[in-house]
Order: C-alpha cells, then structure tokens, then sequence
C-alpha cells in the first residue's frame, strides 16, 4: 500500500474509514494525515496516533487522498491542495460528486474512485459501493478495494449505478430501523412495556439478519421456514401483502434513486471549476 495516507474531512465516514484503516493494519497511524478545520475532529485523530492539519494544501504529497466532505466544500479543497502527484489515487466518500466532477476538479488524468458507504461503516459492517475512472490501474482498484474493505463489504458497480446503489445500500439501514421501529410500538401496543419490546424485536431482527448473512438460504426460502400455512406468521404476512408491502417497499427505493438523481446534479453545479489542476509532480 501507498506510504502515506490523507484524509480531508473527520465527520463521521471519514473517522470510520481511518478508524477501520487503522484496525485492519493497512498502514501505521503515523502515514495518516487528517486534515480538518474543527480543532475536535484533528483532536480525534490525534488520539488515532495520526498527524493532523487544519489547511487542505498538506495533502499534496499524499500517495492517497479520502476526501470525506460535504460537496459543496470540495472545490475549493482542491484548489488549496494544488497540483498532485501523478502517482496519487484519490478516494471520494462525497454524495452526489461524479467521476467526471472529481476529474474536472483535479486534472482530467486524476486517478479517481468514487464510493459510497452506509452507516455501518462504524462498527465495520458497511456495504461499501464504489466505482474507478477508466485512468485508475488495476493496482489503484486493488488498493481501493482494500481500503474500502477495512469497514465492511464491498461491490464494484458501473457509475450509472451510484443512485440507484445509494437508494438500496446507503439508505438501506433507515428502511430496517424504521421496521424495527414499528414493531416496537405495535408490541407495546400489544401490552409489552418498552423494553421488553425492544429487547425482542432487537433480537428478533438481529437473528434473521445473521441467518440471511450466511448465504445459503434465499430470503424467500427462510421467510417459508417460519411460515407455516393457516399458522400466525401467515396471518401477519397476508396483512402485509394486502397492504402492498412490495409495492410500498419498490416505491421507497424509486422515490431515493431519484431524489439522490436530483442531489446529484445539484452538486455537480456546485463542484463544477473553471479548469483543473494541473498534474505536475
């Protein structure tokens, strides 16, 4: 891996991302530069063992650069880091900032991947999507599929994609927490006090995930197993069904896919530059 490491932004995906860097023994603390203007957040990366920087231009002698910031904050990160190297492989965790934009921003021979990962990527859990500029080797690919892989999962996508993967795996824990939700208030309403409901749904939904994560049963396949005809779970499912659970569920990650269409392009008018940055060094 790359000797050197720099992180633009410490929110909450650029501290997971590092904290996963750091626990999969990627690289030694001391090669990551993370580079914030909140003084708390390079306070937390100091704590890492990582060096830190308040001014985005220490990031250009980087063999890699994250940037994990909000988009519209972009442009002019990337002109205070100036001119890259023409071996550094830049990693976006930006909603919405395309290829394209990265590239305009940062020369168009920038070597520059883009990826989203969910909320997982706390605990290192995520399923990470991402996607390369045709201008990345296939040991940039390698090196972006390791560092993505310290904080869970991850699948490579064609770009075309991105909406539509945000719609289903960035956004995907929301749709699980809101079901965990409602069946906490529908088990009180049913006499539970909170927390014994809550403990039963946690664990509920914690013991189906862990049967669908082992792979060798279908969803459909251990919904059947619970199932049984004329039985209670029956009663539920049919409510669901009637109520056009699937239909509810298909128009959700629709509605997703095309707002995250709509940021998209809103960002791209934000991080759109006069130019790039010439790739000199």
């Amino acid at each position: 891996m790359s000797d050197s490491l720099a992180v633009v932004g410490f929110g909450s995906m650029g501290s997971a991302l590092v904290a996963g860097i750091v626990r999969s023994n990627l690289l030694d603390p001391k090669s990551i530069l993370i580079i914030d203007l909140d003084p708390l957040a390079r306070d937390r990366g100091a704590a890492l063992g990582c060096s830190t920087a308040a001014d985005a231009s220490a990031a250009s002698d980087a063999g890699i650069i994250v940037f994990a910031v909000k988009p519209q904050s972009f442009p002019e990160l990337a002109l205070s880091i100036g001119s890259l190297r023409a071996s550094t492989l830049v990693v976006s965790v930006m909603a919405g900032v395309s290829l394209s934009r990265l590239q305009e921003a940062l020369g168009e021979h920038a070597r520059c991947a883009r990826s989203m990962p969910n909320v997982a990527a706390q605990i290192g859990m995520a399923v990470t999507t991402y996607a390369c500029a045709s201008q990345c080797t296939q040991a940039d690919r390698d090196l972006v599929l390791r560092l993505l892989g310290s904080v869970g999962t991850v699948v490579e996508i064609s770009e075309p994609l991105f909406d539509a993967a945000t719609a289903t795996g960035g956004s995907g824990p929301a749709y699980f927490f809101l079901l965990a939700e409602s069946m906490i208030e529908s088990a009180i309403r049913l006499g539970f006090d909170r927390p014994t409901a809550d403990r039963l749904v946690r664990q509920s939904l914690l013991g189906a995930a862990t049967l669908l994560a082992r792979g060798d049963r279908s969803p459909a396949d251990l919904r059947g197993i619970v199932t049984s005809q004329g039985g209670t779970t029956s009663a539920a499912m049919a409510i669901l069904e009637s109520h056009g659970f699937r239909t509810m569920m298909n128009d959700a990650l629709r509605a997703a896919r095309d707002r995250g269409r709509d940021l998209s392009a809103a960002a791209a008018k934000q991080v759109s530059l006069t130019g790039g940055i010439d790739q000199t060094k």
